[in-house]
């Protein structure tokens, strides 16, 4: 071994050493004597780009930030006490800005100091950077449940952006889970759909949405979590690892549930309040048709279209909130037919006319002849969007006249259709017109007393314009009268082929073999005189099971109840298919006070071919005949 130096020899070798050090150190070094700057490294002038001439002499103090004068004075503290301290501040960078350094400061044997700062200002910022990151995790984590995860394959292991809890740490300080600890934490009917998909984006990268349940120690139960991931490269040729960001949306579930329920009971108490007005209202306006057919003095048949008028109002109220309901649940469907739209506008205006001509109100018709044009469109929505709109004219006219215009002009879509309905009633008032196309509004408050009316007509005659790729608009003048619009878009059509009826004075159900299925008797009676006076034969049974076997016997068609004792219309309907033969083929129309949308839908996928709602008139008898036999009607 050799030996030590001693001596000056030694000293002179550690002072050789230590002025390399400091001339070669990427850290800056400054010796102070009196508080004054004696000498600086090149790393000081490198990093903090001030040159020994522009610092030799000044005070320490003038590179120094003043809003870090306590944290210098307690440093300076320490160092009187102990001779040496470490701090972190800001040191002034020449051209401007500051450098974040720990300072390193040492009292010499000759009483100098000597400083080492070292710059972490990079450092610092991804320090700071990491915080904000977290505290808005953090953030997400607490205000929306949002966790921010990383799983690294090779290890196993899920990492994740803030703190967690966990079934081994219920308080909420976890950072990491193993695959396994997570594979626990979710519901077992979930596992097995979570495992397979987390699976297929370790092999493929591709991005994977679930919903899923997962233990959650603060509820003591389980956790909606909805969690999107994707793959991440961790190395070639192998699994990928996994990113993903999963929020817990338990409350939004709870919140989408009541929704529901709410839509539910909304839809129930729409079925109950139509089926409990619907059944006597159709003994009442049942009895009322078939006393037309009765002999009665002139003053008799007065008052007896007083009552069917009376009548006709309550069941368009009711229709109203059906097609409503229907709209709202977007079930509303159109079923286009070749039409002739001048036929189909003097039709309404014709069944309007008894009630216009009783108001000494006269309704004109301008609209190409009949003949002259035909579309591919729904007649019955474009009749009822028509009905409503002339209807609403005759209303609200008290003297003058109705005039419904139509004009045809091509378009690219096919012929465009444009109604105008001209009236000289109230107008409308200024600060009501913003607002008349919504739900259940009127012009004012009087309007229902004074005219009738849900409020419904006109949203329902928007949506179905709208549904008939067009719409609906107004002008009104208040206290001379309104011109309402409405245009809708139709494939041109073919006119439909002209038949020569054989005998235009037979009964129009002539001959046809009819099953009523109905359990109230008044009901029961006026369905089955209504259609034995339009020519059909007609058998009845009083509940679904008497139903099935009379069925079996074989009828051209079925109407059939829907709520009986012993067995509902439905069960019976889908018995009734069940049997062999044409008489488990035989069409059946539902007829029913339960004529809201999801009914009839329901009514349907049990086998119906159709429905009817209650209050019946023979009118609607007929329609429901020609819907299900369109062959078998004179």
């Amino acid at each position: 071994m050799g030996k030590r130096p001693e001596g000056e020899t030694a000293s002179n070798i550690d002072r050789a050493a230590a002025d390399w050090f400091f001339q070669n150190s990427l850290d800056m070094f400054i010796v102070l004597q009196d508080r004054a700057i004696v000498r600086v490294n090149p790393a000081w002038s490198a990093i903090a780009g001030w040159s020994p001439d522009e610092t030799l002499g000044r005070s320490i103090r003038d590179f120094l930030h003043l809003h870090d004068t306590e944290v210098l004075e307690q440093a300076g503290r320490v160092l009187r006490a102990e001779g040496q301290v470490q701090s972190e501040h800001r040191l002034a960078r020449k051209g401007g800005g500051w450098l974040w350094v720990r300072s390193r400061s040492k009292i010499l044997p000759d009483g100098a100091l000597l400083i080492v700062f070292q710059d972490f200002s990079e450092e610092r910022l991804r320090r700071l950077q990491r915080q904000q990151a977290e505290r808005a995790n953090e953030l997400l984590r607490n205000a929306a449940g949002v966790y921010v995860w990383r799983f690294e394959t090779r290890k196993g292991i899920y990492y994740f952006e803030q703190d967690i809890t966990t079934l081994a740490a219920p308080l909420g300080d976890a950072r990491q889970m193993t695959a396994a600890e997570m594979l626990s934490a979710i519901h077992p009917d979930d596992r097995q759909t979570m495992t397979r998909t987390f699976l297929h984006t370790q092999e493929t990268g591709e991005h994977a949405q679930l919903v899923y349940r997962h233990a959650d120690p603060s509820r003591e139960g389980w956790s909606w979590m909805r969690t999107d991931w994707r793959g991440v490269r961790a190395g070639a040729g192998e699994l990928f690892d996994v990113i993903g960001i999963s929020q817990d949306v338990t409350e939004l579930l709870v919140a989408r549930d009541a929704a529901l329920a709410a839509a539910a009971a909304k839809s129930q108490f729409l079925a109950n309040m139509s089926h409990e007005i619907r059944t006597p209202m159709n003994g009442v306006l049942g009895v009322l048709h078939l006393l037309k057919h009765e002999p009665l003095s002139a003053d008799g048949r007065r008052l007896l279209a007083e009552a069917l008028g009376c009548g006709a109002m309550l069941s368009e109220l009711l229709n109203d909130i059906i097609d409503f309901s229907k709209v709202e649940a977007g079930k509303l469907e159109l079923t286009p037919e070749t039409l002739d739209p001048s036929a189909l506008l003097r039709s309404v205006a014709d069944l309007l006319e008894p009630q216009a001509e009783a108001k000494g109100l006269s309704i004109r018709v301008e609209a190409p002849p009949t003949g002259q044009a035909f579309v591919a469109a729904d007649p019955v929505r474009l009749r009822q969007a028509l009905f409503n709109l002339i209807g609403n004219a005759v209303k609200f006219t008290l003297a003058g006249q109705v005039t419904a215009r139509l004009s045809v002009s091509p378009a690219e879509e096919g012929l465009r259709l444009r109604f105008e309905i001209e009236d000289t009633g109230v107008g409308i008032p200024l600060d009501a017109q913003a607002s008349l196309f919504e739900r259940f509004s009127q012009a004012d408050g009087s309007t229902t007393r004074r005219f009738g009316g849900a409020g419904l007509g006109l949203s329902i005659t928007r949506r179905l314009a709208q549904l008939m790729g067009g719409d609906i608009g107004f002008a009104s003048t208040p206290g001379q009268g309104s011109t309402f619009w409405l245009e809708i878009l139709a494939p041109a059509a073919q006119a439909p082929e002209t038949t020569d009826d054989e005998d235009d004075d037979a009964p129009m159900l002539d001959g046809l073999e009819v099953l009523l299925v109905e359990d109230n008797a008044v009901n029961r009676l006026i369905a089955t005189r209504m259609l034995e006076a339009l020519g059909a034969r007609v058998a009845t049974a009083e509940d679904g099971q008497a139903g099935i076997v009379a069925a079996a016997r074989g009828y051209d068609l079925i109407f059939m109840d829907i709520q009986m004792p012993v067995m509902d219309g439905v069960e019976a309907t889908r018995a009734i298919r069940a049997l062999p033969g044409p008489a488990g083929a035989a069409p059946i129309v539902a007829m029913t006070a339960n004529a809201l949308a999801h009914q009839t839908a329901a009514y349907a996928e049990a086998g119906m071919n159709g429905s009817v709602a209650k209050p019946l008139s023979p009118a609607a008898l007929v329609r429901a005949v020609v819907a299900a036999l369109p062959d078998r009607v004179h």
